[in-house]
């Protein structure tokens, strides 16, 4: 009778699997034991046949090591086997093992007497004044005044990052922020809505850079609209003027859907390469050309302004842009193909490749030249105008050069 856990000293038998006679190879499922706690199957170490069931189907109270079947190889004279010799009971080496036994649960008994102890002394004993480097950065960032009083589950009463935020959450913190001198000029700042969660200012200020970036990167998908632009003209009046810019017809554009969309202002902006906003002048009236200059002076300039849209560069996201003024981005041109003239082209490469000849071959089309804008803006609603107006007008970007 084999046993299922060291503290185990008897079970059942739940179902014998081959029979008196049977033979069975290594691997093969000999039985079903059972105890008040589980259940378990006893596959066979070696090949063999089973001689003679001792312990039969629903035999209770059987104790571990004691002889429960009787097997022999196949090729034993199994005539020959006393069977009454080897069916008695080794009783000492079962006393061995049910004092085995006894011996593991005491001991884990005052294993446990022991951890609830020192459970119970860490409870008593006050904090060392010890504090995690995480736990130390927590206290400063979120300026605890009363750090003293936290109280540490740590090693010898180490303060650790979970305390500091279990002492925030509970609201025992008496926080002393420095004050802060703002200039005389400066514009009000919007407010973010609150959450209703005390404790979700003192998670973010604990997470990892690379995961606030995502965190960022999904709100502003989530005020995203994003067009694909036919960009074969606008490239090839860009290409046969000189001066003239993609940025500045897109100011344009942006500067026309503004007079045409219900927003606060009509100004165009851009992000100078201090990560400031600065409002290029006459967005909307001067020629194209001088308004590819305007654009290049005013990011190499000072902020100024309060532009009602913003033309970024992809990647390019500043606080000064949101939530006040929608942030549109105009991406490289790149060439682009139907579904159809991909799915013809990878045939017509297969059958290539295969050196097998269609006469039915059409000639692929030119890849057309596109250009992705996306609209930033916390209302969908102007987000999505102004996305389908600028993308009227750079698809006719004709329109764009008086």
């Amino acid at each position: 009778m084999p046993a299922l856990s060291p503290t185990m000293t008897e079970g059942g038998i739940a179902r014998w699997e081959k029979q008196e006679g049977e033979a069975f190879v290594a691997g093969d499922l000999l039985l079903q034991i059972e105890t008040d706690k589980a259940q378990m199957d006893v596959e066979a170490q070696d090949d063999g046949v089973l001689v003679k069931i001792l312990a039969p189907e629903g035999a209770q109270n059987v104790r571990v090591n004691s002889v429960i079947a009787i097997v022999a190889e196949e090729g034993d004279d199994i005539a020959s086997i006393d069977i009454g010799a080897l069916s008695k009971q080794p009783e000492a080496e079962a006393e061995k093992v049910e004092k085995k036994a006894e011996a593991v649960e005491k001991k884990a008994d005052a294993v446990e007497t022991k951890v609830a102890k020192t459970e119970k002394k860490a409870e008593k004993a006050p904090s060392s004044g010890l504090s995690s480097p995480a736990a130390e950065f927590t206290i400063h960032a979120n300026h605890i005044a009363n750090a003293a009083e936290i109280e540490g589950t740590g090693p010898k009463g180490r303060v650790l990052k979970g305390d500091v935020l279990q002492f925030l959450k509970a609201g025992k913190a008496v926080i002393s922020k420095p004050e802060i001198t703002k200039p005389a000029a400066s514009k009000p700042v919007a407010k973010a809505p609150s959450s209703g969660n005390a404790e979700l200012p003192f998670l973010v200020q604990s997470l990892e850079p690379s995961v606030l970036r995502h965190l960022a990167q999904v709100e502003l998908a989530k005020r995203s609209v994003v067009v694909q632009v036919p960009a074969t003209r606008l490239v090839q009046l860009v290409k046969a003027n000189r001066g003239m810019t993609v940025d500045a017809l897109a100011a344009r554009a942006i500067a026309l859907a503004l007079q045409q969309v219900k927003v606060e202002g009509n100004g165009v902006g851009v992000v100078t390469d201090g990560s400031k906003v600065a409002e290029v002048a006459g967005a909307a009236s001067a020629s194209v050309l001088d308004l590819a200059q305007a654009i290049k002076q005013a990011r190499s300039g000072p902020a100024s302004g309060r532009p009602a849209a913003v033309l970024a560069g992809e990647n390019v996201f500043t606080p000064d842009t949101l939530p006040d003024a929608a942030v549109v981005v105009v991406g490289a041109p790149y060439a682009s193909v139907s579904a159809a003239e991909a799915s013809a082209a990878m045939d017509s490469a297969l059958n290539d490749l295969l050196g097998v000849s269609t006469s039915s071959a059409q000639p692929s089309k030119q890849a057309s030249t596109v250009i992705d804008v996306r609209v930033i803006s916390n209302s969908p609603t102007v987000a999505s105008a102004l996305a389908a107006k600028i993308k009227g007008f750079l698809s006719n970007p004709e329109l764009l050069t008086f």
